[in-house]
């Protein structure tokens, strides 16, 4: 995400690696050079949970306040996390979201059909022993 454009309005960026790869020091830097202002949530929060479970536009829309960028981590943690953010994506103009998740397999299930068509998916690998030669 050199350039950040894939953050795009309408779009979710979901950001899938295995634990450890460096997805949260990686959306931390993401934070860093956005200028616009941003909601950051934690999956792994009970209160991230109370806040997104209550599925309505309007209850959104109050949780974001002015801010168009939604960034959560630990986004599988969150039930039903797929149709959260299909209802966002959908009902809030201009919304763009960055989600992460440390395990592939339950995000991409969770999120994956209801986000058809309104996701990019990008996969964070750790280093090969290879690569860590060449530093």
């Amino acid at each position: 995400m050199k350039n950040l454009s894939y953050l795009r309005p309408g779009k979710v960026v979901v950001l899938l690696g295995a634990r450890r790869v460096g997805k949260t020091f990686l959306i931390k830097e993401i934070m860093k050079r956005v200028s616009e202002p941003y909601l950051f949530l934690n999956g792994e929060e009970f209160s991230t949970r109370e806040l997104l479970e209550r599925r309505t536009v309007k209850n959104y829309l109050a949780v974001l306040g002015d801010k168009k960028l939604l960034i959560i981590d630990e986004a599988q943690k969150i039930p039903e996390i797929g149709n959260i953010l299909k209802l966002m994506v959908d009902g809030i103009d201009d919304l763009k979201i960055i989600a992460t998740g440390s395990s592939a397999f339950d995000l991409q299930n969770k999120a994956g059909e209801p986000l058809t068509g309104r996701k990019i998916t990008l996969n964070l690998y750790p280093l090969s022993e290879k690569e860590l030669f060449v530093l």
